[in-house]
């Protein structure tokens, strides 16, 4: 049977939720920041390359309307819900015109699976 540690300080750091992140390629360094600076609330994150679509999306460029969709970034990270609320009120008051669109949905488990690489290492 495999071991599974869970969260990062054991079963009682277990995460909620998943915090998900969409904003405009360009602010992907300045979020990502944001977010190194703040290890207390996310102490790691998964970042990746989207596009969005849609009527409503605020396209950041002409060659997006062109195209029809927005080149993106998407971030995730595994928190605790209160820790979610805090950090998306810090991200919004540095980044206050960000066209930064979230959502946070429940997590039932995360965990990381066999040994770890080292000390503090992340997926």
């Amino acid at each position: 049977m495999t071991e599974r540690a869970k969260g990062s300080a054991g079963t009682a750091a277990l995460p909620r939720v998943l915090l998900t992140l969409v904003a405009p390629a360009a602010l992907e360094e300045a979020l990502a920041d944001l977010l190194l600076e703040a290890p207390e609330l996310a102490d790691g994150f998964t970042s990746s390359a989207a596009s969005g679509h849609g009527a409503g999306l605020r396209f950041e460029a002409a060659s997006e309307r062109v195209r029809g969709r927005g080149r993106r970034v998407r971030f995730e990270i595994a928190i605790e819900h209160r820790g979610a609320d805090a950090l998306l009120e810090r991200l919004q008051a540095a980044l206050r015109d960000a066209n930064l669109y979230y959502w946070i949905c429940p997590m039932l488990e995360c965990g990381i699976l066999g040994g770890r690489a080292g000390k503090g290492a992340r997926p």
